[in-house]
């Protein structure tokens, strides 16, 4: 039988790692530069309570979306969590995961799932979501979050940042470098993609069925920064 584990990308103290290659993404064309592109440090309200509710947990284990920042693994490290890595967005640009249904370029979800985040069940007690499900179709971004959901155990913890403006044409996309537990460096990223929906409160909840909101905060470069808690099954009778 298959081990699980196998295909996991992960960092814990005193392993010995590769980091995981780059995928390859698509290329797209340059965005106009807006002003939110620049490599920018911002204030997060949020990230400091997902820190406290994940290091709470008994050997906590939480998967990080975005790309692999090595001071970001090692601050993981030195409070106790062992981290998962996964460039959520490398692999959905991937051109290998799309096909052609009805003229229409269209990503296969079936190879996509199939070869990517195949993680046990209730097996994470945190996800760290950046910003980047703004930037995938509705109806995709509530498949994705219904099946990485089965992979959280109950009363687990997901930190996200939706951004609420629209902005027309391709936005240059960032990479999130930990500062501190008040401040991220936004490091922009050679790739840019547009935004397909922008996020209330009430869609955010919409999206996550299964969580309670704990804390929503809309920062000064209009970004809501979330905390959600995963429900506990009520006991069966």
């Amino acid at each position: 039988m298959k081990n699980p584990l196998d295909p996991f990308k992960f960092w814990k103290r005193n392993d010995t790692t590769e980091s995981p290659s780059a995928s390859a993404a698509q290329s797209v064309k340059p965005a106009r530069a807006p002003s939110a592109s620049a490599h920018a440090s911002y204030q997060t309200s949020i990230l400091k309570d997902f820190i406290a509710s994940v290091t709470r947990k008994e050997n906590p284990v939480v998967l990080d979306l975005g790309p692999v920042i090595g001071s970001n693994i090692e601050f993981f490290l030195n409070l106790g969590i062992k981290v998962y890595m996964e460039d959520f967005l490398a692999a959905y640009s991937n051109p290998k995961y799309s096909m052609l249904v009805d003229e229409k370029i269209t990503l296969n979800e079936q190879q996509f799932f199939g070869e990517n985040f195949d993680y046990a069940d209730q097996f994470f007690d945190g996800l760290i979501c950046w910003d980047f499900l703004s930037y995938l179709e509705p109806k995709f971004a509530r498949v994705f979050v219904d099946r990485i959901s089965a992979k959280m155990k109950p009363d687990s913890f997901v930190l996200g940042f939706f951004r609420t403006q629209k902005v027309a044409g391709p936005v240059t996309l960032h990479k999130y470098r930990i500062s501190s537990e008040s401040f991220l460096e936004y490091i922009p990223l050679d790739r840019a993609m547009e935004i397909k929906k922008v996020y209330q409160t009430r869609d955010v909840t919409q999206l996550f069925t299964e969580f309670n909101s704990q804390k929503f905060y809309l920062l000064k470069h209009q970004v809501l920064e979330v905390l959600l808690r995963k429900r506990i099954p009520a006991p069966t009778p």
